[in-house]
């Protein structure tokens, strides 16, 4: 037995390894940034949920050699800013290893198939291997088979990049009550492995786990917060900026953003031309722990099949704190500042949104006769239905 596996077996390796997990939680209270309690409290819900996540790629599903698909981001699992409208699945892979990659995807709206190295950053590589969901030969029946290996198949193939460590399938739901997020299944189909299943971890596999665990956490414990401020002081208060690709996207997303900083009498009156694009979207993302906010039950977020369009044929939102009624409404959940995110995917014209910030006691005046207002009840059972569709698809 490995000294290594001693360590595990006799307590050390787990001690240290909690000791550093402490020392994470204690960087909260040592930073500046964030400065108020409510957000250190935060910080701590996001150390549990970067925690969930890294044990579930690095110590669960670490093993390319029996791979799994990971539902990320969801509205309880979220980090790096994660989209409301995409279900991000990853498995860990070895390129020199040969799989076979299935779902039914009758109904799927559209999809992504990237690979990248498995950093905090995800950024993709091979660019020039991305995929998707029209890149495919589907059958008659809505079945997908893709073949992910170094050596060429005849039908549905991705050669897989020799820096590869996962493959990720980004899955968009802009009808969140129509579009579906199928489950996707892959499994390694070449010859050279050991068994139909795995072989029991042993102590030492189990401790290396942990300690990947631990170096993605500590990591990830970091780096969104320092991109989200990173991001904010990239642009003037309440200016939105022109859309242009966010490191580790698919390359047919196109991405802007504006940092709001709103005083509480105050709302962003924000109007776009409708982008010529097969999906579109407006949503919140916090300045700490770059989060999405509770987009299950509150509506920080919404897309173009969920936006009403004025006669003008003009979307307009309001983003405020305060529910002004305002049917594309995007509640700030009550924070001063922020990053509202806009997204353009499969776009031939990004038209970048005007913004102004307004007292709330004017908005009625600015926004067109035409406009509707909700009443409670109606907004009610709008969130109601984005509850549901939004459970329904993480089922």
């Amino acid at each position: 037995m490995s000294s290594e596996s001693d360590d595990l077996i006799q307590g050390v390796a787990w001690r240290q390894w909690c000791d550093r997990l402490k020392a994470v939680g204690d960087g909260i209270l040592e930073s500046d940034d964030p400065d108020d309690g409510q957000s250190r409290a935060e910080g701590y819900r996001s150390l549990t949920r970067l925690l969930a996540a890294a044990m579930e790629f690095e110590l669960e599903a670490g093993d390319p050699a029996y791979p799994d698909f990971l539902r990320d981001h969801g509205s309880r699992s979220q980090w790096g800013g994660a989209n409301p409208d995409v279900v991000t699945l990853r498995a860990a892979i070895d390129p020199e290893l040969t799989y076979k990659i299935w779902a039914d995807v009758d109904g799927m709206f559209q999809a992504t198939f990237c690979q990248h190295d498995g950093a905090v950053e995800r950024a993709t590589i091979a660019a020039d291997q991305e995929r998707h969901l029209e890149s495919f030969e589907v059958d008659e029946d809505g079945f997908l088979e893709i073949n992910l290996s170094p050596d060429p198949h005849p039908e549905n193939w991705i050669p897989t990049h020799p820096d590869a460590q996962i493959f990720e399938i980004q899955i968009f739901v802009s009808d969140w009550e129509c579009h579906t997020a199928p489950t996707f299944h892959i499994e390694r189909i070449d010859d050279a492995g050991d068994g139909v299943a795995p072989v029991r971890k042993s102590a030492s596999d189990i401790e290396r786990g942990l300690e990947r665990s631990m170096e993605w956490l500590e990591n990830a414990s970091t780096y969104w917060n320092r991109h989200a401020r990173q991001l904010a002081e990239k642009f003037p208060n309440n200016v939105p900026s022109q859309l242009g690709q966010d490191p580790g996207d698919p390359g047919v997303l196109a991405t802007g953003r504006c940092h709001w900083n709103l005083a509480d009498d105050e709302a962003l009156l924000i109007t776009c031309e409708v982008p010529l694009a097969q999906y579109w979207s407006f949503a919140i993302q916090t300045l700490t722990w770059f989060e999405s906010g509770d987009f299950a039950r509150r509506q920080t977020s919404l897309t173009g099949d969920q936006i009403h369009l004025d006669e003008d044929g003009l979307a307009r939102l309001v983003l405020c704190e305060k529910d002004s009624g305002a049917p594309n409404w995007i509640d700030t959940e009550g924070r001063r500042s922020g990053l509202l995110v806009y997204r353009y995917g499969w776009a031939e014209t990004w038209p970048t949104p005007s913004v102004r910030c307004v007292k709330l006691d004017e908005l009625d005046d600015l926004l067109p006769e035409d406009h509707p207002a909700l009443t409670q009840e109606e907004r009610r059972e709008q969130l109601s239905l984005r509850r549901e569709a939004l459970w329904n698809r993480l089922a």
